[in-house]
């Protein structure tokens, strides 16, 4: 009988690579938000694959993106930190018509690197490739490459290849018993993880007119499950009070669309009237 293997993920990369895409498609729930925006994964999220022979604990990071201000280099930081404290790191690049290993790319893989760990390659986006042909460089680049334990290509718009990049990763695991209970998704509280849900759908509704800065705080969880009502309050907080009109909108039908998004969002989430 095989031992058991379980172990931390750290998956780094570009901004809107997929990051929180893959998290979410492995996980099977909506767990870091996803928007079309650069650098929404503001924290490190967790999200649990416990597997007969394997538990995977994944970590999603933000777009490791070099920048001036503070708010930027500490989403560096992070990112660059939990690749140092996990036992694989996921390297999520998009595939494109260009040529592999552009400088940026670079940069990402040493990140990954770092810590010495094994790093796993995951070609994201192979759903938007006209020809497959344009793969064969991209992976035989990134597997010639120092530390680079396999290369996997993937689309985890359409979950294809998921199963094969997950066995890729358990097979580099340390063998030791789970790490959380085996019925666990996500380490983050449900207040949390509504908070992200508002925050994506300010993302989508505001895009370039919403500060990185902007954040959701839930205050109060009332929880009326199973046969009741869930109710929520939170809270919508800016960097200046200039920005506040820009959330709330005209006669306030901005923050309405917001509202009426995150609630049916959340209701999938909790399985509950909000």
């Amino acid at each position: 009988m095989k031992a058991f293997k379980a172990g931390v993920v750290a998956i780094v990369g570009l901004p809107n690579a997929g990051k929180s895409t893959l998290t979410n498609a492995l996980a099977g729930l909506k767990i870091s938000i996803v928007t079309p925006k650069p650098q929404t994964t503001r924290s490190r999220i967790q999200a649990v694959i416990t597997r007969d022979d394997a538990q995977v604990v994944l970590v999603d990071t933000p777009g490791l993106t070099r920048g001036h201000d503070a708010l930027r280099r500490a989403l560096y930081q992070t990112a660059a930190h939990a690749a140092r404290e996990s036992d694989v790191a996921l390297l999520l690049v998009e595939v494109s018509g260009g040529a592999p290993l552009e400088a940026t790319a670079r940069e990402a893989l040493d990140v990954a690197r770092q810590g010495g760990r094994p790093v796993v390659v995951a070609l994201n986006k192979i759903d938007k490739l006209a020809r497959k042909e344009v793969l064969l460089p991209w992976i035989a680049a990134y597997a010639a490459l120092p530390g680079v334990a396999a290369v996997v290509p993937i689309s985890a718009l359409r979950a294809d290849g998921l199963q094969e990049l997950v066995d890729e990763i358990v097979t580099r695991l340390p063998e030791s018993p789970p790490l959380f209970p085996p019925d666990t998704v996500t380490d983050q509280i449900e207040r949390v993880l509504c908070a992200e849900l508002v925050r994506e759908q300010l993302y989508l509704q505001l895009h370039q007119e919403l500060p990185y800065s902007s954040a959701v705080v839930i205050d109060e969880f009332e929880d009326g499950r199973p046969s009741g009502l869930c109710r929520l309050a939170g809270r919508i907080v800016v960097e200046r009070e200039s920005q506040k009109g820009i959330v709330v909108g005209k006669g306030g039908k901005q923050i309405k669309a917001v509202s009426e998004r995150a609630r049916a969002e959340i209701e999938k989430l909790l399985g509950a009237r909000v």
